[in-house]
C-alpha cells in the first residue's frame, strides 16, 4: 500500500469515514486531487471491500477542453474498472435561471448530481477530493467575508453523507503521490483565473504566506479545527436559549415570521445571542453567500435600539424591534409598509394620529370598588399583563387574541370572519397590539387575556375619540 494511501487510510479509519462494505460515491472531475481521491479508494477497495462508483459532471463551461477532461475520466474508469456515471449540464444557463454566480450554480447542479447517483447506486456515502490546502483558502474566505466561527471552522471530515478522505493531506503530497503511481491528470484553465475569489486566495494569497511561513497551510487547517471544535460546543449552548428564546408567529400565507424573546436574550453572553441570531437567518436563507457577520450584528442590535426600530436585510428579509422582541421576516410581513399605521401609543396621556384621531390613556390603581365601563370606545385593561408595549396599527399576518375566560386563543382573520367584517372592511381596522396579541379593536371587543380581575393592580384606562365622527 502506497505511504499516501497508507495515511488516509488510518485517516478515515480515525473519522469513521470508511468501514467494510462500504458503498462510495466518488466525485471525479480529473484534476488532481480528484484522481488521487479515485486512485486511494480504488486501492482500499481490496482492503476494505469497498463498492466504489465514480460520477463526473461536465459543466459545459470550457467547450472541448471540458468535454476532453469527461473522456479522460472515462477512460481512467475504466481502466480501473470502476463504474462511472457522466452528467451533462449547461451551469452557466442554470447559473443564470438560479440567480446565482457560476461557481456556485455549479456546486448546486454537482451535489445534486452527487446524490441522484447515491440514491441510484444504493450507496452508502459521496466522497470528495477536499485536501488540507482547500481547507485553509476556505478558512481565509470564510474569514475575509466576515464569517463567524463556523466560516472560519474547518470543514468537517463528515457531514451527512459527505466525507472527505483527503482533508488530512497536503496538495504537494498529491502531486508527489500521482508522479509516484505514474498517474498523469487534468489541469483546469479556469484555475489559473484569479479573478475568480477561491482562485485569488489559492494562486495569490497562499503562496505568499508559505512564502512567509513555511507550513502557513498546516497551520492555518490545524487552529480551524480547534475554531470547529469551540463551534460545535458553542452552538449546542446556543441550541438550548434559542429552544427558550425563538418562536414561529403563524403567517402561513405570507410567510415565517422568527420572533426573538430579547429579555432572554440580554441574559446570555453576545456570542451566544450572535449564535441564535444567526441560526435564525441560516434557516431564512439558503446560501451562506447572504450571510454576513454584519447582518447577525445589525439584528442583534436592535436589541439595544427602541422599539419600532428596523434593519433591511439582503432578498427582501427584515428584522424590527417590537417591544422586548425582534422580528425577522419578509419584509412586507415584518417592516410597516408604505402608509401602513404604527404609531407606539403613550401610556399616560394623548397620542394624537392624524387621519385616526386621539387615543387617551391613563394609568391608575385598580380600586375594586369601581365601576369597569363597557362603551364601544372606552376600555378598561390590565396593565401588568402587557408584554410588548402598545401599538396602534393595521392588522397583519399571525395577529391573534384570546376569546373566553378559558385562554382559548383565535387567529383575528377568523375572528373578524366570525364577526361578519366584510372583507374589504378587514384591512382597513385600526387595532391596539401588544406584539401579534390584538388588544382591542375600537368599536369592537377587547381580549379577554387584559380584561381587569380581581387580581388586577393597575388599570390601563383608553378613550378613544375619533377624527371624523366626533366621538
Amino acid at each position: 500500500m502506497n505511504p499516501l494511501t497508507q495515511k488516509v487510510y488510518k485517516y478515515c479509519l480515525d473519522k469513521g469515514l470508511l468501514k467494510k462494505g462500504t458503498g462510495v460515491v466518488a466525485g471525479v472531475s480529473g484534476g488532481a486531487d480528484s484522481v488521487c481521491l479515485l486512485l486511494v479508494l480504488n486501492e482500499l477497495k481490496q482492503v476494505l471491500g469497498l463498492k466504489l462508483y465514480a460520477v463526473h459532471m461536465e459543466h459545459g463551461i470550457r467547450g472541448e477542453e471540458s468535454r476532453a477532461d469527461m473522456e479522460f475520466v472515462k477512460a481512467l474508469c475504466k481502466r480501473l474498472q470502476v463504474p462511472v456515471t457522466v452528467y451533462e449540464e449547461d451551469v452557466p444557463k442554470r447559473a443564470s435561471e438560479l440567480k446565482m454566480t457560476v461557481e456556485e450554480a455549479g456546486r448546486h447542479i454537482r451535489y445534486d448530481a452527487f446524490e441522484k447517483e447515491l440514491k441510484s447506486r444504493g450507496a452508502d456515502v459521496i466522497a470528495v477530493a477536499h485536501h488540507m490546502g482547500d481547507q485553509a483558502e476556505t478558512v481565509l474566505f470564510n474569514m475575509i467575508r466576515g464569517s463567524g466561527l463556523k466560516g472560519i471552522g474547518a470543514m468537517s471530515p463528515k457531514r451527512g453523507n459527505i466525507i472527505r478522505p483527503l482533508l488530512n493531506v497536503t496538495r504537494d503530497e498529491i502531486e508527489a503521490y500521482l508522479a509516484d503511481v505514474g498517474q498523469d491528470y487534468r489541469i483546469d484553465s479556469t484555475n489559473e483565473d484569479t479573478g475568480y475569489s477561491r482562485n485569488g486566495i489559492r494562486g495569490l494569497v497562499v503562496p505568499e504566506l508559505e512564502h512567509i511561513v513555511s507550513g502557513a497551510v498546516r497551520h492555518i487547517a490545524a487552529a480551524s479545527e480547534e475554531v470547529r471544535e469551540a463551534d460545535d460546543y458553542i452552538r449546542q449552548a446556543a441550541g438550548r436559549v434559542r429552544d427558550k428564546a425563538v418562536s414561529l408567529r403563524d403567517a402561513k400565507e405570507e410567510g415565517q415570521i422568527y420572533d426573538i424573546d430579547i429579555n432572554i436574550i440580554k441574559k446570555e453572553p453576545s456570542v451566544i445571542g450572535r449564535y441564535v441570531v444567526r441560526s435564525v437567518l441560516s434557516d431564512i436563507y439558503s446560501s451562506h453567500k447572504d450571510l454576513e457577520a454584519l447582518h447577525v450584528n445589525d439584528v442583534l442590535g436592535l436589541a439595544e435600539g427602541q422599539s419600532g426600530r428596523s434593519v433591511i436585510l439582503p432578498k427582501g428579509i427584515a428584522a424590527r424591534r417590537e417591544g422586548e422582541h425582534i422580528l425577522i421576516g419578509k419584509k412586507d410581513n415584518v417592516s410597516p409598509r408604505e402608509g401602513e399605521l404604527y404609531v407606539e401609543l403613550k401610556l399616560n396621556g394623548e397620542t394624537v394620529i392624524p387621519g385616526v384621531g386621539v387615543f387617551d390613556v391613563s394609568i391608575e390603581p385598580y380600586d375594586k370598588d369601581d365601576i369597569i365601563p363597557d362603551g364601544l370606545y372606552t376600555k378598561w385593561l390590565d396593565c401588568d399583563k402587557i408584554v410588548d408595549g402598545v401599538f396602534v396599527r393595521n392588522r397583519r399576518a399571525g395577529d391573534h387574541l384570546e376569546i373566553d375566560d378559558q385562554g382559548h386563543d383565535k387567529k383575528l382573520k377568523g375572528y373578524l370572519i366570525d364577526e361578519k367584517v366584510p372583507a374589504l372592511k378587514r384591512d382597513e381596522l385600526i387595532l391596539l397590539a401588544d406584539g401579534s396579541h390584538v388588544m382591542w379593536i375600537p368599536g369592537m371587543r377587547i381580549s379577554s387575556r387584559y380584561k381587569i380581575t380581581r387580581d388586577t393592580k393597575k388599570v390601563m384606562k383608553i378613550v378613544f375619540k375619533g377624527e371624523d365622527d366626533g366621538r
